[in-house]
């Protein structure tokens, strides 16, 4: 319907709508970033952490745990990494998008660099008597960092593809519930507060939209720009 609305109108209204929406939701994603560091900076405890640890934590179950420790490998450092390699073969071979496996190793490699810094930068330390054993700092979550980058730039894909509406929205809503499920799975695993979830998922909102504005604006200027990248050769 947006689509057909569109159409009518002279002006490029959709980019403009999709470049707008991705600036607030980048503005809003920072504010949230530096209100949450801002805390942590200050060494203050943020009030809905223990909140929500509290609630979480009465959730526990034997059965429930497997369940959690199972969500949480998705997120993993190793099990990301498989599921690159096979996406970007994917993308290579059977799409034969360059640019677009090109980006997507930037988004996931540079995401996770920047987890790192941040890691080092704040130093906090993780909430104790955790169910698994992690060893570095805290804050932000990288495994919500790092799982919303790749399977949000994963589901970007699936929009950007010639996949069926249905099939479309059913994959975006998949990677959207396994996002926020590997983010609750820190929490109730013990190895993080809240406040470093909600960090990690606003940090990783924000390099994704960046990755995947560069990746549109590679793809508009391939489309301007059709005859630079076939040059004929002079007879």
């Amino acid at each position: 319907m947006l689509r057909e609305l569109a159409k009518k109108i002279p002006f490029p209204i959709l980019p403009v709508i999709y470049i707008l929406s991705g600036l607030l939701l980048s503005f809003v994603s920072l504010k949230v970033f530096f209100e949450l560091s801002e805390e942590v900076l200050e060494e203050e405890r943020i009030k809905f952490d223990q909140v929500i640890i509290h609630y979480v934590t009465n959730l526990r179950t034997d059965t429930l745990t497997k369940v959690m420790k199972m969500i949480t490998f998705l997120g993993s450092i190793t099990f990301l990494t498989l599921l690159l390699i096979t996406s970007l073969l994917w993308l290579f071979i059977k799409r034969k998008d360059h640019w677009g496996a090109f980006i997507y190793v930037i988004a996931v490699a540079g995401g996770g660099l920047i987890n790192n810094g941040l890691k080092h930068w704040f130093g906090r330390v993780r909430p104790e008597d955790g169910l698994i054993v992690e060893k570095s700092f805290s804050y932000p979550s990288g495994h919500s960092m790092g799982s919303l980058i790749y399977y949000g730039f994963l589901g970007y894909l699936v929009v950007r593809s010639q996949r069926g509406r249905g099939s479309k929205i059913f994959l975006s809503a998949a990677f959207i519930l396994l996002i926020l499920l590997i983010g609750f799975s820190r929490i109730y695993l013990g190895v993080h507060y809240p406040s470093d979830v909600l960090a990690g998922f606003s940090a990783g909102t924000v390099w994704l939209l960046l990755c995947i504005g560069a990746r549109e604006s590679i793809l508009a200027y391939k489309k301007r720009t059709l005859p630079f990248f076939k040059r004929k050769h002079p007879q």
